[in-house]
């Protein structure tokens, strides 16, 4: 008793289908403390510019990014193993994303220059809302729920909670992200 064509390519579908869903939900485990990380340095990072003159803030985000960036690699090096073949064929496509961002930033801070302080605050939760919404569209639903909550809190924060937009950066953003590592860690 042999199985049909059509069951064969249903079961196939179904392994593939279970294979796809166990890599995104791997991804999201690895994800999760990346998040976490991310959290605690906007919380330090946004905590710093409600706490210190504007000279110092530039100093003190370029040790917290140093930080993250290495914490990062350091907790993608599990993944490089279940995904080897993956990162080796996509490693430069990512490396390319993220320094299409990092000028697209630049170039839009240069170009409109904030004459407030406080846009020069939001503007990096608005565009870091945008990237996680963009990777959920495309790759992986959760980070579109993590883009949109960070996106609308530096809205919020920006135009209702001004005098205290650092701190609800901190708070929320920071927060928020280190929240959302929890969540994704837990899928």
């Amino acid at each position: 008793m042999g199985i049909s064509r059509t069951e064969a390519a249903s079961a196939l579908t179904d392994v593939e289908s279970t294979a796809g869903r166990s890599r995104l939900l791997k991804g999201y485990h690895v994800a999760g403390p990346i998040l976490m990380v991310w959290g605690v340095i906007w919380a330090l990072g946004y905590s710093s510019m409600g706490l210190l003159p504007p000279e110092q803030w530039g100093l003190v985000w370029l040790v917290l990014d140093v930080v993250g960036v290495v914490a990062t690699i350091l907790l993608s090096r599990p993944a490089k193993s279940v995904a080897r073949s993956a990162a080796q064929s996509h490693g430069w496509k990512i490396i390319a994303g993220v320094l299409a961002i990092l000028f697209f930033y630049a170039a839009t801070l240069t170009l409109f220059h904030p004459t407030s302080i406080d846009a020069t605050i939001a503007y990096p939760g608005v565009v870091t809302g945008l990237v996680y919404a963009g990777m959920g569209i495309a790759f992986a639903p959760r980070y579109l729920w993590i883009g949109a909550a960070v996106f609308a809190a530096s809205l919020v924060g920006y135009f209702f909670f001004q005098p205290w937009l650092a701190f609800w950066m901190a708070a929320v953003g920071g927060g928020g992200l280190f929240v959302a590592g929890l969540w994704l860690r837990r899928a």
